[in-house]
């Protein structure tokens, strides 16, 4: 069968199986005729399917480029045998128009899946890319972390290492800053006697402190330069003491010696080494590094034997093979003789007959106070110095601990052998007010016995010139609600504006300002509460302003230019200095007992002290309290 297509406009071969169609592909542009060969197979359905379109009912099949070669170009124009398609009744523009709709929709579905393929291809690979870059992102961080892990470890290791090497001098160094902000925080207005200086204030450590040899300035030296990074390294040094005698001509001294090594291992938690040289031995130049050194002065023969034996001991020796400097002792404690200030009574003055022992010793005591006083600040290594003055040594204790202590030189009798060891080792490690001052002690203090040593010792910071107690207050709880304790303190305040102003009947020879006392109360010192004033003298026309004669006249020529003498009308003027003073404290103790102190205050080592007016001032105040506390034990 033959149709003619008018409408069909190019060549189309369509090849389709017996159910389906598998691909239709229609290009129209001209008008031209067309063939259909179609079989039969049942009703409408057909197994194959070829259209053929020619024009003037001569057609040709025309091949694609792009197909492949199949074999089937050498059939062309033969004849097969029956006209199938001639048999195949024409398609209508309607089957037509389905056909092209069905094949658009199969191209359109394959495209859209071959898209959908690759939008899904696309989005794995965005998810791959963003799991790489987390997985690049963690082991980056791992990394990281695993580097400043190993640094901090080796910096831990490093700074470990350092302070193993330097724990001694940071264990100094910790007591050294305690002290300064105790004593920043306290406001005390002394300048001498205890364990160096900070800012004009006398520096106080708490029994929780511990232990320290040397002294805290040369604490603080160390401190500073185990801070300073341009510094070279402080090396640790071992915890030593230095001790000069002779036990022979120090009676003695060999009991004291022995039972003093026992008692500083105890003290300090790492071993102590106590060297021990004879005053002609060869003694190391720096004292080997020791922190303190303790020197007995009976066995020098006079005061030029201490001061060539601190020329060697002082001097700083110089780095070996790149380790640092020697540190020399910065504490000298001098052991003397009792008596050394009153020869001129007895029984000292017979005693200082035969070749002058004790003009000797007292020597020696001054030596040492001014070598300490000389050091030049910045260029000299600070040194703190101890006199503890002891009378003979006994052979052993007595059963009752009857051990006393003193400022300066008024005790008399002798002291056994532990007694003397523990006064010294106090002196030694713990007692802040023994440093820079000169305390004498007498008694005996049997094995095992206690003693409330700071109490003992709190004599020293001035020193006291008075102590009376009062008794027990009323209430023990909290010292601000014990009226008997107010009631004292308002006495002595109101007894010492008695002194300020007209001094006629005081019996002063000196003009004296009353101020409050600044000195808060310490634990250290046993006291939970404390008040008082501060009787200040005055500058006068005497004391440092006093001049000799040539003095005078070398004064008279410079104001007259060398010739005639002028009058000057500028006013003598002198640098201002601490004229001394008296301060009254009330006190009540941590037992609950309250009591009266008075001490020096306001002075240095170029003070001259007014014991004229002192005296004036204790004896009043002695008097008053006695009679105040008369009068309330009456009323209580």
């Amino acid at each position: 069968m033959r149709l003619n297509c008018t409408h069909i406009p190019a060549a189309v071969l369509l090849l389709a199986g017996c159910s389906r169609m598998a691909h239709v592909a229609t290009a129209f542009s001209n008008p031209k005729s067309c063939i259909l060969q179609r079989s039969r197979v049942r009703g409408r359905e057909f197994s194959n399917v070829k259209i053929i379109c020619a024009q003037n009912d001569d057609y040709e099949e025309e091949d694609d480029d792009d197909e492949e070669e199949d074999g089937l170009d050498d059939l062309v124009g033969k004849k097969l045998g029956i006209n199938i398609g001639a048999q195949l009744p024409a398609l209508s523009p309607e089957e037509i128009e389905d056909i092209r709709i069905q094949a658009q929709a199969t191209l359109d579905k394959a495209v859209d899946g071959r898209l959908a393929d690759i939008e899904k291809l696309r989005e794995e690979l965005e998810e791959d890319l963003s799991q790489s870059r987390k997985r690049m992102e963690t082991a980056s961080q791992l990394n990281v972390q695993y580097e400043k892990q190993n640094l901090m470890e080796k910096i831990d290791r490093l700074s470990n290492e350092f302070l193993n090497s330097n724990a001694d001098f940071r264990e100094g160094t910790k007591k050294a800053a305690a002290a300064d902000k105790m004593a920043a925080s306290s406001g005390r207005g002394v300048d001498w006697g205890s364990w160096g200086s900070v800012g004009g204030m006398d520096v106080v450590l708490g029994p929780s402190e511990g232990v320290l040899l040397g002294s805290v300035s040369a604490a603080r030296k160390r401190a500073t330069l185990e801070g300073d990074d341009d510094q070279q390294t402080v090396v640790a040094q071992d915890n030593r003491v230095l001790v000069v005698v002779d036990e022979k001509k120090s009676k003695g001294s060999d009991r004291v010696v022995g039972k003093l090594n026992e008692l500083l291992q105890e003290a300090f938690e790492s071993e102590i080494i106590v060297d021990t040289y004879g005053p002609t031995g060869n003694i190391p130049i720096g004292g080997n590094n020791a922190q303190t050194a303790l020197v007995f002065a009976s066995s020098l023969n006079d005061r030029s034997s201490l001061e060539n034996l601190l020329g060697r001991v002082l001097k700083r020796t110089a780095p070996v093979a790149g380790s640092a400097p020697g540190m020399p002792p910065s504490h000298v404690v001098v052991v003397s003789g009792l008596g050394t200030e009153r020869t001129n009574k007895m029984p000292y003055s017979m005693q200082n007959l035969l070749g002058g022992k004790l003009d000797k010793l007292r020597e020696i005591e001054q030596s040492i106070i001014a070598i300490s006083r000389s050091r030049i600040v910045g260029k000299q290594n600070p040194l703190d110095y101890t006199i503890v003055k002891f009378g003979d040594i006994a052979s052993s204790d007595g059963k009752d601990a009857s051990i006393d202590i003193r400022p300066g030189d008024v005790l008399d009798g002798e002291i056994g052998p532990n007694a003397a060891a523990n006064v010294l080792l106090q002196a030694l490690a713990y007692q802040p007010y023994a440093r820079n001052s000169t305390l004498c002690s007498t008694g005996s203090l049997p094995e095992g016995a206690t003693v409330e040593w700071n109490d003992k010792f709190v004599c020293l910071s001035g020193p006291e010139l008075l102590r009376v107690d009062v008794g027990p207050g009323i209430s023990t709880d909290d010292a601000i609600l014990d009226p008997k304790y107010e009631q004292l303190a308002q006495y002595v305040q109101e007894w010492a504006a008695t002194f300020e102003g007209d001094r006629k009947g005081t019996g002063l020879t000196t003009p004296v300002l009353v101020r409050k006392s600044r000195k808060p109360a310490s634990k250290f010192d046993g006291v939970v509460e404390r008040q008082g004033v501060r009787i200040l003298f005055q500058t006068t026309n005497t004391g440092d302003r006093y001049k000799s004669a040539s003095e005078e006249k070398v004064e008279e020529k410079e104001r007259s230019g060398g010739g005639t003498v002028k009058k000057s009308s500028k006013p003598l003027t002198t640098k201002s200095s601490k004229e001394g003073g008296v301060e009254v404290l009330v006190e009540k103790t941590t037992d609950g007992n309250i009591r009266v102190r008075a001490r020096r205050c306001n002075l240095d080592h170029k003070t001259i002290v007014k014991e004229m007016s002192e005296g004036v001032i204790v004896k009043s105040l002695s008097r008053a309290v006695e009679a105040w506390a008369k009068a309330k034990d009456a009323q209580y």
